[in-house]
């Protein structure tokens, strides 16, 4: 009796290891995933890779493996640079690589070889197929998310311009690739937002258990994700996970005014 009873107490500490594990796994940001190869197309292992988000300066450093690739997960939003460095090449820097939330830029490098110092800058391509995992998602920016006329600035009313929609927004009457209208998993910057009661947002709205009287203003929205297909790890909610990513500070002074 004690061994089987030793025995299920194991099997219960798996369990929660391995939920502990498939939690961990989830992102509600961005990455960046690639491959560095010579110009044979040779993959090329050790390549030092840095990338570094514009706007704040902060970076991000990794190698390359012995497959040649590389990844960076769970990145704060915005435009990054991508600098590849290998003795015997040239360096590579690709700007303007877009990381957004539920999203991996897949990022294909091929090295110069070279005897100078000069680094080879590019452009990255603003759409580039996703080839890294099976997530779905659609993704408003903030310039979209301040530009789309709301009634009363209610950034749940965003549900309207996803893929899939159906229905009405205001009273969360809007259902999204034909799940019911409570079947969305809403998030904060991944935190959970949902109403323990009717299990619609619970800021923006006078829910039971929700925020009731509160607006998130809009300007604090940096962009707004709504992912119908996840993988299994996001669970929860058939309806898909519509998520809120917040502003962050830049180098660079800005803000708003109204009058």
């Amino acid at each position: 009796m004690k061994l089987f009873t030793k025995f299920l107490g194991y099997i219960f500490l798996a369990a929660i290891i391995s939920f502990y594990l498939s939690a961990s796994a989830q992102t509600f940001r961005g990455g960046i995933h690639g491959s560095v190869s010579d110009p044979r197309g040779a993959l090329v292992t050790a390549a030092e890779v840095v990338a570094t988000n514009t706007a704040t300066g902060q970076s991000y450093s990794t190698l390359s493996s012995k497959a040649g690739e590389f990844s960076f997960t769970d990145l704060p939003l915005g435009q990054y640079s991508v600098t590849i460095r290998k003795d015997g090449f040239s360096p590579a820097v690709t700007e303007r690589i877009p990381v957004e939330a539920g999203a991996i830029y897949t990022l294909t490098a091929r090295l110069v070889i070279t005897g100078n110092k000069e680094a080879i800058v590019v452009t990255a391509n603003p759409v580039s197929v996703d080839t890294s995992t099976t997530v779905q998602s659609s993704v408003l920016d903030s310039v979209a998310v301040e530009g789309v006329p709301l009634n009363g600035r209610d950034f749940t009313q965003l549900l309207a311009l996803t893929p899939g929609y159906s229905g009405y927004t205001v009273g969360f009457l809007g259902t999204v690739d034909g799940t019911q209208a409570t079947q969305i998993n809403w998030q904060i910057e991944g935190a959970d937002n949902n109403d323990l009661w009717n299990n619609t947002s619970a800021v923006n709205q006078g829910g039971v258990y929700g925020v009731p009287g509160v607006l998130l203003p809009l300007d604090s929205v940096e962009q707004f994700s709504v992912v119908t297909q996840g993988n299994a790890e996001a669970g929860r909610n058939p309806g898909g996970i519509a998520n809120l990513l917040l502003k962050s500070g830049t180098n660079t002074l800005h803000g708003s005014l109204y009058y």
